[in-house]
C-alpha cells in the first residue's frame, strides 16, 4: 500500500501555518492591550491635571476682571479682594517680545552658518547648543541672577528677564534653523548659484524664504517653552504688581504669579492661582499647536 507524502506535507503545512498565525494573532492582541495600559497610563495624570485646572480655574478666565484688573492685596478684613492679573499677562508679553528680539535673529543666524558650513567651529556651536538645550532652566536664572544683578549691578527688570529666556530659546531655534534650512533642495542653490549670485545672496534671498515655515515653526516652538518658564526669571525680574513695559522696570509674569499666588496665607489668592495656570496651560497649548500647523505646511 503506498503512501502519499504529497497530501501529508501540505496538510502538515497547513497546520504549521494554522499555528503560527494563531501564535502571531494571539501575540499581536496582547500587545495591543499592553500599548492601550500604557496609554491610559500615560494620559490618566495629565486627563486629571486637566479636569482639576478646567474645575478650579474656569471661574477666573471666564471673569473680564481676571484680564483688566492690577492686583489688590487681601488682608483680614478684605479675604477676598485680590483683583486681576493684567499685570502678569503684559509681563509675559514683555518677555516674549524682549527675549524674541535678542534670540531670534541670533538663533537664526547660528543655525544658518551650522548648516551652511563643516567647520570645526560650526561642529562646536552644533554640541555647544545641544549641551544648553539640555540645561536646567533653573540654572540659567541662577546665572543671569549672579553675572547682571550681583556682579554688573543691574536691577532686577523685564530685560535680564528677556536675556535668561532668549539663553533658553537660541538652541531651539538653531537646531530647527539648521534643520530647515537643510532640507531646501540643493539644486535651488545651484540654480542661484549659476544666475551669478553670491552665497550671501543665496542664503538670504534663495535659501532663508524656502525655509521660511519650518524656521517660524521652530521660533513658536521656542516661544512656547519660553512662556511657560518660572525658574529662570525667579530670581530676576522683580515681581512688580504693576503693569509696565519699560525693559528697565520691575515686572511680574504668569509663572511668576502663580507661584506667589499659590504659597499666600488667604485662600482666595490659592483659587485664582488655578486660574492663571489654566490661562496658561492653555496660551501654550496654542502656541504648540501654532508650531505643529506650521510645520504641516511646511512638509505640504
Amino acid at each position: 500500500m503506498s503512501v502519499q507524502p504529497s497530501t501529508l506535507s501540505n496538510e502538515e503545512f497547513h497546520t504549521m501555518v494554522n499555528a503560527s498565525r494563531s501564535r502571531r494573532v494571539l501575540i499581536s492582541r496582547v500587545m495591543l492591550v499592553l500599548c492601550g495600559l500604557a496609554f491610559v497610563l500615560v494620559v490618566s495624570p495629565l486627563a486629571g491635571l486637566m479636569y482639576e485646572l478646567v474645575r478650579l480655574g474656569s471661574k477666573w478666565v471666564f471673569s473680564s476682571a481676571f484680564y483688566l484688573q492690577t492686583p489688590r492685596p487681601a488682608d483680614l478684613f478684605h479675604l477676598n479682594r485680590i483683583g486681576g492679573v493684567s499685570n502678569a499677562i503684559v509681563g509675559s508679553i514683555v518677555l516674549a517680545i524682549y527675549s524674541s528680539v535678542i534670540a531670534v535673529p541670533l538663533g537664526v543666524l547660528a543655525g544658518l552658518y551650522l548648516a551652511e558650513s563643516r567647520t570645526k567651529l560650526a561642529n562646536m556651536i552644533r554640541v555647544s547648543a545641544a549641551l544648553l538645550a539640555g540645561l536646567p532652566s533653573i540654572l540659567v536664572g541662577l546665572f543671569a541672577f549672579i553675572v547682571f544683578i550681583r556682579k554688573f549691578g543691574i536691577p532686577q527688570s523685564a530685560i535680564v528677564g528677556a536675556i535668561a529666556i532668549a539663553i533658553l530659546m537660541l538652541p531651539v531655534i538653531a537646531v530647527t534653523t539648521e534643520a530647515a534650512i537643510s532640507e531646501v533642495p540643493g539644486t535651488l542653490r545651484e540654480a542661484a548659484l549659476a544666475l551669478g549670485a553670491g552665497p550671501a545672496k543665496v542664503a538670504v534671498k534663495v535659501v532663508l524664504p524656502v525655509a521660511r515655515p519650518g524656521i517660524v515653526s521652530g521660533i513658536v516652538l521656542a516661544l512656547s517653552r519660553a512662556v511657560g518658564e518660572t525658574a529662570p526669571v525667579l530670581f530676576v525680574i522683580g515681581g512688580s504688581s504693576k503693569v509696565g513695559w519699560s525693559p528697565t522696570s520691575s515686572i511680574s509674569s504668569l509663572p511668576f504669579y502663580i507661584y506667589g499666588e499659590i504659597t499666600s496665607q488667604y485662600a482666595a489668592n490659592r483659587s485664582e492661582a488655578w486660574g492663571i495656570a489654566l490661562l496658561l496651560v492653555v496660551t501654550v497649548f496654542a502656541l504648540s499647536i501654532t508650531s505643529r500647523l506650521l510645520a504641516t505646511r511646511k512638509k505640504r
